[in-house]
């Protein structure tokens, strides 16, 4: 079986596409399923793409884009099913979904609602040239769905029943789980982040304050150079693809904390949460989203709701040794079960072999809408 892998970033650039299509590599080829990927954005792209401004220069870039689309459509024939990672192009409706579904069937993955509008900081009215409505479309022609949440699970099934839940991947060959690293003293604090996410870790500067100010433990924080808060005493690092592992292993207790105010979160399947857990750092999180079932309360991890109890947490598990050497040990066992690869191999490997069974087996439930 030979698939064309439509996906929108250089490929080892996007967290979403490293823990999914790229990792998934390692168990589609075993399985006889060769992916060739077709990157939409360009080197320059990337550089300009989630920077403020050169609006002129993206939307040249991403015309350019949209035509070598359209080019690779010719070249079907080579392939037996198409698979699209989030949309094939970066902007306009689903044209060229449509070009490909009259020749091959599509494997869709949808791993973040793009079904609800959202404005982006560094794009602004650009967003809107998402064309949101045509997600369901895009679900609707495809032969087989991926998604990597509960939420987004329930929103593809009321337009296909060929749905498969894969969660986002944590590469366990990577994220290898350390007992000896809970044992690092003084005991470390943590978040890991991207630029575009640092407001996440900003709305709980008042607990962190208070940990800087007691020196209950260390602080790390990982994404930029510079998070904007200017009350703490804490070591920032940039996020850096060589170092990712290293620098989260010098923390105990990792921060997830959302925000209610972006309205893609609920949907969101929360990467970091699993990636510390495969790590055996132990998780205190937002009740929201995939962290209402990835945390088990008290038992892998706690939830934090209000700042006083984002403290009381944090304190705890920096000063309960035991509890939180136990909470990580049980942690990591749940990563590696849950949300490893080898954890969802036959979900992966099966999802791509559906595509390219007889047509009649498609479960489009669209005439039923």
């Amino acid at each position: 079986m030979r698939v064309l892998s439509l996906v929108p970033s250089q490929l080892g650039h996007s967290p979403g596409q490293r823990g999914s299509i790229e990792l998934w590599e390692k168990v589609l080829a075993p399985a006889g399923i060769e992916v060739v990927h077709a990157p939409f954005e360009s080197d320059r792209l990337r550089q300009i793409l989630y920077s403020p401004g050169h609006n002129a220069e993206k939307i040249r870039e991403m015309v350019t884009g949209m035509i070598e689309r359209l080019r690779l459509t010719r070249g079907l024939d080579a392939y037996d099913a198409v698979f699209i990672y989030r949309e094939a192009a970066l902007i306009g409706p689903a044209l060229i979904e449509r070009l490909v579904a009259r020749r091959k069937p599509i494997i869709y993955q949808l791993d973040d609602p793009l079904f609800v509008p959202y404005r982006s900081p560094s794009n602004g009215v650009l967003s809107y040239l998402k064309f949101f409505g045509k997600v369901k479309e895009i679900i609707r022609m495809s032969t087989a769905v991926m998604v990597n949440s509960t939420a987004i699970r329930r929103f593809a099934e009321q337009y296909n029943k060929n749905v498969f839940q894969v969660p986002s991947i944590v590469d366990t060959d990577k994220f290898e789980y350390d007992p000896t690293d809970q044992r690092r003293r003084p005991v470390t604090v943590g978040w890991s982040g991207s630029p575009t996410t640092l407001k996440n870790v900003q709305m709980i500067e008042a607990p962190l304050q208070e940990i800087s100010k007691n020196e209950a433990c260390n602080i790390r924080l990982i994404g930029t150079g510079d998070f904007g808060l200017r009350t703490l005493k804490y070591e920032g690092l940039p996020w850096r693809a060589e170092t990712e592992v290293e620098d989260l292993r010098r923390i105990q207790i990792g921060l997830v904390p959302l925000p209610d105010d972006n309205p893609w979160n609920p949907y969101k399947f929360i990467m970091k949460t699993a990636q510390y857990m495969a790590l055996g750092i132990v998780p205190v999180g937002t009740p929201m989203a995939s962290n209402l079932e990835v945390i088990r309360e008290g038992e892998n991890g706690f939830f934090a709701r209000t700042a006083a109890e984002w403290l009381d947490r944090m304190q705890t598990l920096a000063t309960d040794h035991q509890l939180r050497e136990t909470m990580s040990a049980t942690g990591a066992a749940e990563a590696l079960e849950k949300y490893s690869l080898a954890g969802n191999a036959d979900t992966i490997v099966e999802a791509f072999r559906s595509a390219v069974r007889p047509r009649q087996t498609q479960n489009s439930v669209s005439d039923h809408q």
